[in-house]
């Protein structure tokens, strides 16, 4: 690919993620290419679809929670480092329209998510045993929670009407994700 083309397609992608956090799914391709700076046109010679270009974005967006999961696998204590990654996805979530719109059905809508959802899931995972061993976590958390979970912490706000509430749902999710007296009727 010439020089060029590489810096438009890398424009497109840039402005798609700006006008989609904001937006949302229903952004149009012209708004995208007014916002990169080039024709309608150029969008499709990169993308053959909107759906292509808004899977390179969440495509992204997923890599980026993967690679703030990793990183927070030497965090000392394990149930921060959980903590701090639910934060992460609950953040992306709020701040970012077309991702929280995919978010929980993204394997049905966004081609080739699958692998990088499988994969965030895995660290999630690592995440989670992580504090789990460390008494810190209820004892049959997984990383596939871990996710659903996050998500649902601001889907949450939204369905009580109150986005900008998600903190709040957050919270409540991670004092559930704490290793509880099982026996409790609070369990």
């Amino acid at each position: 690919m010439r020089s060029d083309a590489m810096r438009n397609r890398e424009a497109l992608v840039t402005a798609a993620a700006t006008v989609l956090a904001d937006a949302g799914l229903d952004a149009s391709v012209a708004e995208i290419a007014a916002s990169a700076g080039v024709a309608k046109g150029t969008v499709f010679r990169h993308f053959a679809t909107k759906e292509d270009l808004v899977a390179v974005v969440v495509a992204r967006h997923v890599e980026g929670l993967a690679e703030r999961a990793e990183e927070l696998l030497s965090e000392q204590d394990p149930m921060e480092a959980l903590s701090a990654f639910v934060a992460a996805g609950t953040e992306l979530q709020a701040r970012d329209r077309a991702f929280c719109q995919v978010a929980a059905t993204a394997e049905l809508t966004v081609p080739g998510l699958v692998e990088r959802r499988e994969r965030l899931e895995e660290i999630a995972d690592l995440l989670a045993r992580r504090a789990r061993d460390a008494g810190q976590a209820r004892s049959g958390l997984t990383g596939r929670d871990v996710i659903g979970l996050m998500t649902a912490a601001y889907q949450g706000a939204c369905a009580a009407g109150d986005p900008e509430r998600w903190p709040y749902f957050q919270k409540i999710l991670l004092a559930g994700l704490r290793t509880i007296d099982e026996a409790s009727p609070d369990a």
